[in-house]
């Protein structure tokens, strides 16, 4: 049983079924990761939600007030901005 497991096969081209598990794992790995991967990085600022502003009380209380935060929205207005709420 473990030579069948184990040895190589001619009807899988002379590879064992470890090396096909192996080979599979690899590819979907591959196959998921990769745009999981990409998809994150080109969205997480829409997932932020902050249209590249700062985001927390620390950078303000680090940094101080920033001309950031008074840019235009890019895509959406900000509906965090009083000035913007009439």
């Amino acid at each position: 049983m473990f030579d069948f497991l184990l040895g190589t096969h001619e009807f899988l081209g002379n590879h064992s079924f470890p090396e096909f598990i192996i080979g599979y794992l690899f590819g979907a790995a591959l196959i998921i990761g990769a745009p999981t991967v990409f998809l994150l990085l080109a969205f997480v600022s829409a997932l932020m939600k902050t249209n590249g502003k700062m985001g927390g009380y620390r950078e303000y209380e680090t940094y101080g007030e920033s001309s950031l935060n008074d840019a235009p929205p890019f895509l959406l207005p900000d509906p965090t901005n009083p000035k913007l709420s009439k």
